[in-house]
């Protein structure tokens, strides 16, 4: 565990605990060393002028108080004490946390290799995924496959992921630190990676799927495997928790909302007894939808 010096606060506080602490068993200890010149015979005292005996008896008096008053002196030092130890400990315990958990996330980064992608990388993957994604729609079809008309169709997938990207963004969640196409290990890109910034939250890793035409469920069910993949190395080379999360973007005016339940219910079908996806997230949106969605629902724990 890395050391870390108290800081000036709490080292305070902790001197001021133990200082109670200490001064409440001094003062039984001193007290009950002197004997504050009460051992006087009677016999002694009566040959002392009146005023002299009134202030040995007001003496005895006063000592007899204090006595009383010593025990609950102590024990409220000793609470105090506590107290004040407790709050710096505390205070340091909770930096110290911080500490450790960012020393993690750089053994973690070290271990895991993050890049993040160039613009040209970027078009390459985008035009790749557009590609197969047309090709799975034609086959869904049955129509003759053909090379797209639209060249800049990669252009459209990469501004729905670049949405989503701002949404997140926007969302403002300090739990989170965003990355958009970063290379994992230097083996595989993703579209999104939510890393956690603290163990009480789970890393996301994003899947986002656009589809123009038809919602073939074998493209689907590739990005599923593939988030699959993702999160089984994911895991091993960081050791830590890690949500799958598949976002399909579909053209709302040629798919009906019950096929869309059907749709939802086939996907989750398929990806029960995978165990790096049991806490796998769907969520199917039209592309004119796409504007009111609240990405926060994702990010809970």
């Amino acid at each position: 565990m890395q050391k870390i010096e108290f800081g000036d606060i709490n080292r305070f506080f902790v001197s001021i605990g133990l200082f109670l602490m200490g001064f409440a068993l001094i003062i039984p200890y001193f007290y009950l060393k002197e004997d504050f010149g009460l051992y006087l015979k009677e016999d002694d005292i009566a040959k002392y002028d009146v005023q002299i005996v009134e202030i040995i008896q007001a003496k005895r008096s006063q000592v007899a108080s204090l006595q009383k008053m010593i025990p609950f002196v102590s024990a409220g030092l000793i609470f105090g004490g506590i107290v004040f130890c407790y709050i710096g400990i505390r205070r340091w315990l909770k930096l110290q946390a911080k500490l450790d958990e960012k020393l993690n996330n750089e053994v973690e980064k070290s271990k895991l290799d993050l890049k993040t992608s160039t613009p040209e990388q970027r078009i390459v993957n985008a035009k790749k995924e557009v590609a197969e994604t047309e090709i799975a729609e034609q086959l869904e079809s049955n129509t003759e496959l053909q090379q797209s008309t639209n060249n800049r169709g990669y252009l459209n997938y990469m501004a729905i992921e670049d949405k989503f990207f701002n949404y997140f963004k926007s969302a403002k969640n300090s739990n989170f630190d965003i990355l958009q196409q970063p290379r994992i290990g230097n083996r595989f890109f993703v579209d999104i990676l939510l890393r956690a910034k603290s163990n009480k939250f789970s890393d996301r890793i994003i899947e986002v799927k656009y589809f123009q035409n038809q919602l073939p469920l074998s493209s689907i069910e590739d990005s599923i495997m593939k988030l699959a993949t993702y999160i089984s190395y994911y895991r091993e080379n960081t050791n830590k928790r890690v949500i799958p999360i598949l976002l399909i973007v579909y053209k709302g005016e040629k798919i009906s909302d019950a096929k869309i339940l059907e749709y939802k219910r086939r996907i989750l079908e398929y990806t029960k007894g995978i165990p790096e996806l049991d806490r796998i997230k769907v969520e199917l949106i039209k592309e004119l939808e796409l504007d009111q969605f609240d990405v926060k629902q994702l990010l809970k724990r």
